[in-house]
């Protein structure tokens, strides 16, 4: 057990694949990461650098070959209801209703019937789906889709949620409109959110502490602390003020980025 009061602790955190031909591919490296109650963590980075890997360990999905992870004092040692996953594909139960679907993690953990009903209908309502509470699941559009994913991992009322490009499929009108509501549900719930994007100006927009990973094996080059996130909500505006201050950084970001990216390239 740690004494950390971080909500998550990872402690030089490594990760090394096998290839087909028995040589070994480190995908990450030399992780170290405090994460506290509330924050809305955002991580970008060139395809390739481990970004995903990082977030199924976190998760429990994935043990590292090296390092620890710590969440909430405990070491993580698998999945846990209190770590929710929202994928890049809905992933949900095409036999089973928009309403069944969010009450499914419920249900499993045996939960009362009517608490069930009252939490999907409540859930429903807060991601503007309750009208379609009875419908199937190919009837949604692919925005309505990942409200519903979103939903069903809200039922279990975790303390953090782990988001892999969750919007990445989504056209830009679906996208902004998704964006502000997670912000939103964020606010309410006071949840602890780690999101994997490739888009800058969404983590810009949504987090409160952005970090940058270099290419594989990746690691964390750079973490800023913002703050675009909190005047979207004092405004109650799902676009933050793409001022000054906010153009600046987004190229440093993305000249970060993009020297990274020109480096692996020079190595080919």
């Amino acid at each position: 057990m740690t004494q950390s009061s971080a909500l998550l602790e990872i402690k030089n955190v490594g990760m090394v694949y096998e290839s087909e031909r028995s040589e070994t591919i480190p995908a990450i490296t030399d992780i170290n990461l405090k994460i506290e109650k509330g924050e809305f963590i955002c991580i970008l980075g060139p395809s390739g650098c481990g970004k995903s890997t990082l977030l199924k360990i976190i998760a429990g999905y994935q043990f590292p070959s090296n390092g620890e992870v710590f969440y909430d004092g405990e070491k993580v040692t698998g999945p846990s209801w209190d770590r929710g996953v929202v994928f890049q594909s809905p992933t949900l139960y095409p036999w089973l209703s928009v309403k069944e679907n969010v009450g499914f993690g419920p249900k499993v953990r045996g939960l009362n019937k009517d608490i069930i009903e009252k939490t999907s209908l409540r859930l429903l309502q807060e991601v503007g789906l309750e009208e379609h509470r009875d419908k199937a699941v190919f009837e949604l559009s692919g925005g309505m889709k990942q409200r519903v994913a979103l939903a069903r991992v809200l039922a279990n009322q975790p303390q953090m949620i782990l988001m892999d490009e969750p919007l990445g499929a989504l056209d830009a009108l679906t996208r902004l409109n998704m964006q502000g509501l997670i912000r939103d549900l964020w606010q309410q719930t006071k949840n602890t959110i780690i999101m994997i994007t490739h888009d800058v100006d969404e983590a810009l927009s949504l987090g409160t502490r952005l970090l940058v990973m270099s290419p594989q094996p990746g690691t964390i080059e750079k973490s800023y602390e913002i703050d675009f996130t909190y005047s979207a909500q004092s405004k109650n505006n799902h676009r933050v003020k793409v001022d000054a201050e906010y153009l600046s950084l987004k190229d440093e970001i993305l000249d970060i980025i993009n020297i990274a990216a020109q480096k692996e390239l020079n190595k080919a």
